[in-house]
């Protein structure tokens, strides 16, 4: 089977510490319930610039965060991981489970104008199936080099269309006007899920010809605001579309904000100093000297709750020590998660005890997971070999946080025995060292892009994916591999829950990783924002179209 490299530096893999904080005790998040006020442009400050704003090649969480605002997909996931329609208002699956049938809403229409007022090429003409098919070609054509066309390659024809064997995607036709089909090779449990990542948004064919490679660059898209002005590293501007396809509750035509400004402000102390003065209606990151301030501040607006991401360290389990089972146990039973969440997160995060985060499918509250015993870790050593203790590299991308995590790790190790050098390198060296099988030990983070357990144990630790396909601490299990693959392919979800609890558990028990914690979200506003909602997924998925100033 043909498929693109996994090959995301900053991606979903989570290097920058921005989305390594957050949460303590859930607040609830407002829902949006009233009527909006027209008007106003909401001001964001961001950490880091969005690097390409073509949803196919988005894959960092700063273009990420723009694409949700100017592209749609078939079906929505809304802020607590369920499905939902967006542009296909409904679908059927046949009793097989192979032929996926779409029902498109009608009067979706792309941008007319963009940047400066220029009219689009598409010229804000309406959505139809035939867009759909020349997307999902667009997506998977190898020219493309989509990081994510492999999340469908499941759908007929997908290998012989990358092959060059035939010239479309067999398996993505139009019915008529409205109705679209999707065909599969073989069943795949999540598929509709797929659907709902941001990839998958409809592209109008015009634009994309037009720019070429640099559509990413001058975005067309159908969502509620359009691509206005982008000063690369420093500025960017959207504007209200006008024929965005959502109304209110009312009637009301959506999006209510005139537009949105995202300012690259890289010091969290400024974002926090200039959010304090009015200049931004958010800010991206609350710093941990600010946040009990901002929490006393601001008790109505600092929202926060579990994300579904974790925070790990991996192991390459072919090379020594780690290539023993006792050794990669000891390693887990050597450090305190919780007092190092205390001490150094403000408790702004949740103990691992597996792979998958609360809130996740198949998360199991009972998994009992790893405690923090220095003697059980000394114990674990000497029955390895290793009765003197062991001396280990780990490798961690530069942010101060991965730093005062790993240097609290240090210290608490050595009562196990353990004697951890710490090695600190750009994002982007750690991943080729990875690649190049050079990280023995190393630390990532992975925040969920569809909202099934296959995207975290079947991408991650199935030895299909080994290397930059996703499993980069090339563990195998042979059990492990048949339960990960046989869940992608059952359609029951009490036993593909059944599945995934065991998987979990094996993996658990075999320690690929050293499981730290799962990630929370977070997101500061101002007051007088109203409509917001935070999405378990992270504040950087959040839509904006029903979003209002009270000012």
């Amino acid at each position: 089977m043909v498929k693109k490299p996994f090959l995301f530096v900053v991606i979903t893999f989570v290097l920058a510490g921005m989305l390594a904080g957050c949460a303590g005790t859930p607040v609830e998040t407002p829902g949006g319930q009233a009527e909006g006020k027209y008007g106003g442009t909401f001001r964001l400050a961001i950490t880091e610039s969005p690097k390409n704003l073509n949803p196919v090649h988005a894959n960092d969480t700063s273009s990420m965060r723009v694409v949700y605002q100017l592209f749609d997909t078939l079906v929505g996931i809304d802020s607590e991981g369920e499905l939902v329609p967006n542009l296909a208002e409904s679908w059927d699956i046949s009793e097989d489970g192979l032929v996926y049938t779409f029902k498109l809403k009608e009067g979706v229409k792309f941008h007319a104008t963009t940047e400066g007022g220029m009219e689009t090429a598409n010229g804000g003409r309406e959505v139809t199936a035939e867009n759909w098919v020349w997307t999902f070609n667009y997506i998977t054509d190898p020219d493309t080099n989509s990081a994510r066309a492999y999340f469908i390659d499941m759908v007929k024809g997908y290998d012989d269309y990358r092959e060059g064997k035939t010239d479309t995607l067999a398996g993505v036709t139009a019915k008529d006007d409205y109705i679209l089909q999707i065909e599969l090779e073989h069943n795949f449990a999540p598929f509709i899920s797929v659907l709902g990542y941001n990839t998958f948004s409809v592209l109008p064919r015009e634009d994309v010809e037009k720019w070429g490679k640099d559509f990413g660059l001058h975005p067309v898209g159908t969502s509620p605001f359009k691509f206005s002005e982008w000063t690369q590293g420093d500025r960017l501007v959207l504007s209200r579309n006008e024929n965005y396809w959502r109304s209110d509750s009312s009637g009301n035509s959506l999006p209510y904000l005139d537009g949105m400004e995202l300012k690259v402000i890289n010091d969290l102390t400024m974002q926090w100093t200039e959010f304090n003065l009015g200049n931004f209606e958010a800010i991206e990151v609350v710093d941990d000297p600010y946040y009990h301030e901002a929490l006393e501040k601001y008790p109505d607006s600092f929202f926060r709750r579990p994300m579904m991401g974790t925070y790990f360290y991996g192991m390459n389990v072919t090379a020594k020590p780690f290539d023993n089972k006792k050794v990669r146990q000891a390693i887990n039973y050597s450090i305190d998660r919780q007092g190092v969440i205390d001490l150094l997160r403000n408790g702004r995060a949740t103990p691992a005890k597996g792979v998958l985060p609360p809130g996740m499918f198949g998360y199991n509250p009972d998994l009992e997971g790893y405690t923090y015993d220095p003697v059980k870790a000394k114990q674990l050593l000497a029955e390895a070999g290793y009765p003197e203790g062991i001396s280990i590299t780990l490798q961690y991308n530069t942010d101060d946080i991965h730093k005062r995590i790993a240097e609290a790790f240090q210290q608490q190790m050595k009562e196990a025995g353990i004697e951890l050098e710490l090695k600190h390198m750009e994002g982007a060296a750690l991943f080729e060292a990875m690649q190049k099988g050079d990280a023995t030990f190393f630390r990532l983070g992975w925040v969920v892009d569809y909202p099934d357990p296959d995207n975290f144990l079947y991408v991650l630790l199935n030895s299909a994916n080994f290397g930059p396909l996703g499993n980069f601490t090339l563990y195998r299990n042979p059990e492990f591999d048949r339960l990960t693959n046989e869940a992608r392919l059952e359609t029951d979800p009490e036993e593909r829950r059944r599945m995934y609890q065991e998987a979990e558990r094996i993996a658990v028990e075999d320690a690929p990783w050293l499981f730290v914690y799962h990630y929370t979200t977070e997101q500061l506003l101002q007051p007088y924002v109203k409509g917001y909602t935070l999405p378990s997924f992270g504040e950087h998925t959040a839509k904006f179209y029903d979003v209002w100033l009270d000012k």
